[in-house]
């Protein structure tokens, strides 16, 4: 089994366009590459392991980008370890999940001010056009925290529906799945919806996610890294699909 190789990121050529309009539309996942390509990079450094703990922590709660590519990157540097490198991500996130939830319990006023700031207020709480010919029964009805209002064309309106359903397998879609786990871990702290069912979720489905990925490095190594280096921003748009696609059926169905 081949081991212990430095990761010495990226050197595959991209399989994406680069001239033409697809070459600019291709652009914006060229710099996410790019990006990926200064995350993988720090597995090649002493402070490889701490910031994979540190980026799992944070991408649970806060920080936009998943720890699936450095994840990736030290496991194919050091296979005998690939194991260890799953273990150690999956604990970091779900701790980064339990301090999402708190975060949304006692933090939401800092939540709304930043979501605000980036101008997503509209998507993340939704609009007062999508509640008109409501009942003054059903406005009041609506979820709520403080005096924001979650009306049904937003975001947490659509997670809070998911927990009434079933918080568990909520909480497991978004700790396995690449939809923004923080928004169900943030959303599960303000409506305070049960801390232990995020944890059991959240090791199950981040477990499966990145020990999973762990373990399919660890058996077939090297002949995963080029595919990811090739094909990088095809498996982006896959991904971004996946995650509109599962907002549309959440709307759909709420």
């Amino acid at each position: 089994m081949a081991e212990e190789h430095p990761t010495t990121a990226l050197t595959q050529p991209s399989r994406a366009p680069k001239g033409g309009l697809l070459g600019a539309l291709f652009w914006p996942l060229r710099v996410l590459k790019r990006l990926y390509a200064w995350v993988v990079g720090w597995a090649d450094t002493r402070f490889g392991t701490p910031a994979l703990v540190v980026l799992s922590f944070a991408e649970a709660s806060f920080f936009p980008i998943p720890p699936d590519p450095l994840l990736i990157a030290l496991c194919l540097g050091k296979r005998k370890r690939a194991l260890g490198y799953g273990l150690l991500c999956t604990v970091a996130s779900v701790l980064g999940g339990i301090a999402g939830w708190y975060i949304g319990q006692a933090l939401f006023g800092w939540v709304v001010d930043v979501i605000g700031a980036l101008g997503a207020g509209p998507s993340w709480f939704g609009t007062v056009e999508s509640a008109r010919g409501f009942s003054a029964e059903e406005l009041a009805a609506l979820p709520r925290a403080g005096e924001v209002v979650f009306y049904p064309d937003g975001y947490f309106y659509l997670v809070q529906r998911k927990f009434d359903e079933n918080a568990l397998l909520a909480y497991f879609s978004a700790a396995l799945s690449p939809i923004p786990y923080k928004v169900f871990t943030i959303a599960g702290g303000v409506f305070s919806v049960s801390l232990p069912m995020l944890i059991a979720g959240s090791i199950a489905g981040r477990g499966l996610r990145f020990m999973g990925l762990s373990v399919l490095i660890y058996i077939f190594g090297d002949k995963v890294k080029p595919i990811i280096e090739k094909y990088f921003e095809w498996i982006t748009i896959g991904i971004v699909v996946l995650i509109v696609l599962f907002f549309v059926v959440l709307r759909l169905v709420a």
